[in-house]
């Protein structure tokens, strides 16, 4: 089979901790075809989808891990998989690949399904599940945000298309940096993501990895001692994590949801038995997984995606 992985540039990425890389590496190990795509690289022509792209030879090292081909350019149809796993933000250029790939019917399969990761808001969709997410409230409104806080006393305040823990805020009843915060992230993403706070999260926060609709495996994000983020990219380690009741209900509850959305990989980030977040643009954390587990997951999920595309 051919993969195609629409991703950031190769030399953007760090090689030893990036799922992209990972899910290269192993199905370049059982005989697929590995191409490189960057944004920009789709075009919708008269004869039908076509993509440019690099085919790419991987090596899991710090020093040249990508060797890469000139570009060519190829009918869509010639590839068996596409995965979509350039990073948020969700903005026009994300956007405008799902409705090129929309086109794709099936053949490649595209993964995530395209209409699925048009729908779901990472921070946004699961505010839904009010049986298994803290208190949350989405607004624009300082009355309605002054309210919420006096209510719960502590609040995590964030923007609504924020990633990698960019823009994330503690605030406490009385904080007189209160309103300059959320007018800050008003002007910054028009709504704003304001949860309960959770004391658990000074323990850590939870990644676990869904595929299919089940659980692949998970990971717990800890701060470091001068932030309160857990987030790799703010600067969080990963420690060993296990998979509670409570995780395999929050899991079951979703799974017929991220199925009829087509979501095939997913990452539910979880505080205390609670959901916060579910990441399908691109789910990251695998090399950090499989470290503790010792275990090939990039396998599973590229056996998965075999299945998928072959129909079985």
């Amino acid at each position: 089979m051919n993969h195609v992985f629409l991703i950031d540039p190769p030399e953007s990425l760090h090689t030893e901790k990036d799922t992209s890389f990972a899910l290269m590496l192993e199905a370049q190990r059982q005989g697929h075809g590995v191409h490189v795509m960057l944004r920009g690289g789709i075009s919708r022509k008269p004869s039908g989808l076509v993509f440019k792209t690099r085919k790419a030879v991987v090596h899991d090292r710090a020093e040249r891990p990508f060797k890469l081909s000139e570009w060519q350019e190829s009918a869509a149809s010639d590839f068996d998989v596409v995965w979509i796993r350039t990073d948020p933000p969700f903005d026009v250029h994300y956007l405008t690949d799902t409705w090129l790939l929309s086109e794709a019917g099936k053949r490649p399969l595209v993964l995530n399904a395209p209409q699925g990761l048009r729908t779901i808001n990472e921070k946004i969709w699961a505010a839904q599940f009010t049986e298994i997410t803290p208190p949350t409230l989405i607004t624009a409104n300082a009355a309605d945000f002054h309210e919420f806080l006096r209510d719960h006393g502590a609040v995590v305040v964030k923007p609504t298309d924020g990633f990698g823990g960019s823009s994330v805020f503690i605030v406490r009843s009385g904080d007189k940096n209160a309103a300059v915060v959320f007018e800050t992230l008003v002007r910054l993403s028009g709504y704003v993501i304001v949860q309960k706070y959770l004391p658990a999260a000074t323990e850590g926060d939870k990644r676990i990895l869904v595929l299919q609709g089940e659980i692949l495996g998970a990971v717990l994000r800890l701060h470091g001692e001068n932030d309160h983020r857990n987030n790799f990219a703010a600067g969080g380690s990963a420690n060993a994590a296990s998979i509670t009741a409570e995780d395999e209900n929050i899991v079951a509850m979703l799974r017929p949801h991220l199925t009829n959305l087509g979501i095939f990989f997913a990452g539910i980030d979880v505080i205390g038995g609670k959901l916060i977040e579910v990441n399908v643009t691109s789910p990251t954390c695998l090399r950090e997984m499989q470290k503790f587990t010792g275990e090939n997951l990039a396998k599973k999920i590229i056996d998965a995606a075999a299945r998928a595309a072959s129909g079985a």
